[in-house]
């Protein structure tokens, strides 16, 4: 399967609780980790079984070739990423030990993926291509092209944050998945509002609304609908990527055949299960399992 968007090199500093303004603090700990939504969503599928590649832009500087190492360690090809001149996208994250909650300050100098990146990409025998829902222009031709090349993959689109044209993307997808920020950017109070809003623009789409700590709900195109609970494996340690995860997850267990309401449910245990552990490695088959 091909994942299409964005790779970030994460500095992740552990700290006992949000700093206020003009605080000092010491941290707990420091780490450093690939991050950014379509590379997180990668490796996820990657640790859940999956051969996966990543189109992405990288930067041929120091952190770009460490980020590099560290998604290949994940087992994410990078056989179709594109170099550019630009220096690597970096996230500033704090994280919460006493809560899990994270802040990110997100630093970028290096361009976005174009349309003809797609070029190169051999898409015959494609199950699944899944979109980071961003650089919006060129994602409607990447998406025009997979439609042509590879008739028979299942297409995704992640909605995150509002952009102009984003939406109208979902006519041409199999799965789109609003995340709660989207919803409430675009003023909608509920997962159910979300998913009713979102409707008329993809008739033929599964649409999945994640929100948070009160799990997801999910609508057919035809007429079923369901909510699922959030799962709580244990304290909050680490909600950075939750998101990311459940995507992966509904990947996994749409592509097993699973109806919706079983493939939704696997997903948010399996994000329930990333929240309660620090990073993302370590998750596995068995975490998207009951």
């Amino acid at each position: 399967m091909l994942v299409v968007g964005n790779a970030v090199l994460d500095v992740v500093l552990r700290v006992p609780h949000h700093p206020a303004e003009d605080e000092e603090l010491r941290a707990l700990g420091r780490r450093l980790a690939p991050g950014g939504n379509a590379a997180n969503t990668a490796a996820v599928l990657a640790a859940l079984g999956h051969r996966v590649a990543l189109l992405t832009v990288l930067a041929g500087d120091a952190e770009g070739r460490a980020l590099e190492a560290m998604l290949a360690r994940r087992g994410v090809s990078l056989a179709h990423a594109v170099r550019r001149e630009g220096a690597t996208p970096v996230s500033y994250v704090l994280l919460s030990a006493a809560t899990g909650a994270r802040t990110i300050v997100h630093h970028r100098e290096l361009p976005e993926l174009e349309a003809a990146d797609l070029d190169t990409v051999p898409l015959e025998g494609l199950a699944w291509v899944h979109f980071e829902g961003r650089n919006v222009e060129a994602l409607g031709a990447m998406m025009a092209r997979v439609r042509a090349g590879a008739p028979r993959a299942r297409v995704s689109l992640e909605l995150e944050k509002p952009r102009p044209g984003l939406e109208a993307l979902a006519a041409r997808t199999d799965l789109v998945v609003a995340a709660r920020a989207y919803a409430a950017a675009r003023g909608w109070a509920t997962p159910e509002a979300a998913l009713a809003a979102l409707r008329p623009l993809a008739p033929q789409a599964l649409l999945v609304c994640a929100w948070g700590a009160e799990g997801a709900a999910w609508s057919a195109p035809d007429g079923s609908s369901g909510r699922v609970p959030a799962f709580r494996a244990g304290p909050a340690a680490d909600t950075l990527g939750a998101g990311d995860v459940l995507n992966a997850g509904l990947v996994h267990g749409l592509l097993a055949g699973l109806p919706p309401q079983e493939a939704v449910a696997g997903a948010v245990r399996l994000a329930g299960r990333k929240c309660a552990r620090e990073g993302l490695d370590g998750l596995g088959p068995e975490d998207w399992l009951p």
